[in-house]
């Protein structure tokens, strides 16, 4: 059995300016007992943007990576399904 643990992750502040900009990331770990391996998934999550006047602001990042991914895997998957039914009727 899988040890899994899901977290979000604050990275280093970083100065811009009058603007502090903080990101955070999504994490989910995957470990397998008796073994010292795992897997480790880091995704962007959002960026904190902090002004001078004590304002924040939290910016959603989009992972246009996962999206290509997931496009290409249903690209794939429909790919297979049509070239199954066109052998199917031959």
């Amino acid at each position: 059995m899988s040890t899994i643990e899901r977290e979000i992750r604050t990275g280093e502040v970083m100065q811009v300016g009058d603007l502090e900009i903080t990101p955070q990331t999504h994490v989910l770990k995957i470990q397998f007992p008796g073994h010292h391996a795992g897997i480790i998934w880091n995704r962007p999550k959002a960026v904190i943007v902090s002004t001078s006047d004590g304002q924040e602001s939290i910016l959603p990042v989009r992972d246009v990576t996962r999206i290509a991914i997931w496009a290409m895997l249903a690209g794939g998957l429909l790919g297979a399904i049509v070239i199954g039914l066109m052998y199917r009727y031959r």
